[in-house]
């Protein structure tokens, strides 16, 4: 026999060697489920912020925060604030630079409740 032969025989037996380890795997049985517990998460309570307004509209308020001028908010208005905000605006409403008080649930921009004295139209 020639070299070649040899080594291509030499191959083929550690081809088949390998093939045959791989189907002769132990079985593996599956562990029991484990149940886990809900995971009970506070419920959210709403923020209260100080903010001075830019700009009153009929559905939203326009503000900064005071401590960081470039923090701007547009809040819109809740359905159980939304005919005091307007009967507030028909007054002559916030006025730029007010003070004021919003309470919101944090991640939106709803504004639950809005404190705070306007200011006289100029």
């Amino acid at each position: 026999m020639t070299r070649g032969r040899i080594f291509g025989l030499l191959l083929i037996a550690a081809a088949a060697f390998c093939a045959a380890g791989n189907t002769a795997r132990a079985q593996v049985t599956t562990a029991p489920v484990i149940k886990a517990k809900a995971v009970k998460t506070q419920a959210l309570k709403p923020t209260k912020t100080n903010f001075e307004v830019l700009h009153m509209m009929s559905t939203a308020i326009q503000v900064r925060n005071p401590a960081n001028v470039k923090e701007i908010h547009t809040f819109t208005y809740s359905d159980q604030i939304r005919d005091k905000m307007q009967t507030l605006l028909n007054q002559g409403g916030y006025q730029y630079g007010d003070k004021i008080l919003i309470q919101y649930m944090p991640g939106t921009e709803v504004a639950l409740k809005i404190k705070g004295k306007p200011s006289k139209p100029a």
